[in-house]
């Protein structure tokens, strides 16, 4: 006997005559999750020296079972065969059967019984095909109402091929009103249909499937008799219209009930709102009774800044200007400070922020001793007590940042300085809330401060106040 075994490209030699038959049955059925025994017959027996057993799985190399000179050899065997798969007895009974256990859907296909006497060349195989079926569980029958009508659902999983219910009334098939199948994460099949009863479809009825492969049939019956079905009398019909109104005049009630406490709700919602933003202007009006003018110092503005003449306007410009040399002036950051320095007492003044089209600025205060020449960094250990505005929103430059929840745009910033007190308040003068507050102590003379993103403009209000 030739064979070759494209696989692996292996070709083993035949020998002249073969010593030794293999034979086992052709074709064998199993069912999910059983045991199974694929017969193997060797004749006559042999001794198990020289000889090897194999037991693969429609390719060569898909090795199922292995045994060389008596000796089982495990770590070729495919994963999904280990544990699963034994030789039931040996060569020297002629019984080569192989047992597999818990049988999946995976394991349909061809086994090969392989046997070959390897010193002298010989070898003979026998092929089982083995067809894999779900025998399925019985079916369950439920009773349910829908409407004035009875229904029947059959349900029955764990078939293989996919089935199909039928159903019998009285011995006599009838057509379900419905069916489907489902496919299960294990592969198998769910199988269930429905059929719907009126008040004349009393007797016996029976479901079932039948295996298409097996021939095997399980099913169960159930009794429906006239009791079943759904009466409507007229005291029923008088409590339910008496239910309808009753829920209804309910409803009417708990709407009329829930009106009334949302506009309690917002009424009370309103006064707290008008209390808070008396609240909140109260203190505004405290800090801002010491508002004072403030001017920006030209001599520190960055050489890209452009100071309006009356100095209360500040904005970024394209050309640079030839400005003479100041150790005071900011040589690399778009910054200015005030002319106006504070070392006591209590000052506020206030600036208009207008985003032409940048969203990238700060204001605040910093010391007289902050950083001018090269870059530097917004925050109290640098000098800068400040807030920021970015495309992302309002930032506290403390340690760590602080995200500010400003609910509307910021047009016009409030900055109070109480030195002695070493605090520093920021306010939106629109809607007089405290944005964020600082609480420092300063060692030495403070300025205001303004860092002036591309395309923005800074307002100084140094009117007199309202």
């Amino acid at each position: 006997m030739e064979r070759l075994l494209m696989c692996l490209g292996i070709i083993l030699i035949p020998a002249a005559s073969a010593k030794f038959q293999v034979q086992s049955e052709e074709k064998l059925v199993a069912a999910v999750g059983s045991d199974i025994l694929l017969p193997c017959n060797l004749s006559p027996p042999l001794n198990r020296t020289g000889l090897e057993i194999r037991w693969f799985y429609n390719l060569f190399h898909s090795i199922v079972f292995l045994m060389r000179e008596g000796r089982e050899e495990r770590q070729d065997q495919i994963a999904e065969f280990r544990g699963r798969a034994f030789l039931r007895d040996g060569p020297e009974t002629g019984d080569l059967a192989l047992s597999l256990l818990n049988v999946r859907l995976s394991d349909a296909g061809a086994f090969h019984c392989f046997v070959e006497d390897v010193s002298n060349q010989i070898y003979e195989e026998a092929v089982v095909n083995l067809s894999i079926v779900g025998k399925g569980s019985p079916p369950h029958i439920d009773i349910s109402l829908q409407g004035s009508f009875i229904r029947l659902s059959c349900f029955s999983s764990g078939w293989y091929p996919e089935q199909k219910t039928h159903w019998l009334r009285n011995n006599k098939t009838i057509k379900p009103d419905s069916e489907a199948s489902h496919k299960q994460s294990d592969g198998l099949f769910t199988t269930e249909s429905e059929i719907l009863l009126n008040s004349s479809s009393e007797g016996h009825f029976y479901c079932g499937v039948k295996h298409s492969l097996s021939g095997l049939e399980t099913g169960a019956y159930i009794i429906v008799s006239e009791a079943l079905f759904p009466r409507v009398s007229l005291w029923m019909i008088s409590f339910i219209l008496l239910l309808i109104i009753l829920v209804s005049l309910l409803a009417v009630a708990s709407w009329a009930y829930c009106r009334f406490k949302r506009e309690k709700e917002r009424d009370l919602r309103i006064k707290n709102n008008q209390l808070d933003l008396l609240r909140r202007e109260i203190e505004w009006r405290k800090v801002s009774v010491y508002k004072e003018s403030i001017f920006f110092d030209p001599l520190t503005a960055f050489h890209g800044l452009l100071i309006s003449p009356n100095r209360c306007v500040i904005s970024t410009t394209d050309i640079e200007q030839n400005l003479p040399e100041n150790p005071e002036r900011f040589d690399t950051e778009p910054c200015v400070l005030g002319s106006k320095s504070f070392s006591s007492g209590c000052h506020y003044w206030e600036t208009e922020i207008q985003e032409r089209d940048g969203q990238f600025w700060s204001l605040g205060i910093a010391r007289q001793s902050v950083r001018r020449m090269g870059g530097q960094r917004e925050s109290p250990e640098s000098g800068i007590w400040a807030i920021r505005g970015t495309a992302d929103g309002l930032f506290g430059l403390s340690e760590p940042q602080k995200l500010i929840n400003c609910t509307n745009r910021l047009n016009k910033v409030g900055t109070f300085l109480d030195y002695e007190r070493e605090t520093l308040s920021f306010y939106d003068v629109e809607t007089f809330e405290c944005l964020f507050q600082y609480t420092q102590q300063f060692t030495e003379p403070v300025y205001p401060y303004y860092y002036v993103g591309p395309g923005m403009s800074f307002v100084l209000n140094s009117q007199s106040h309202r």
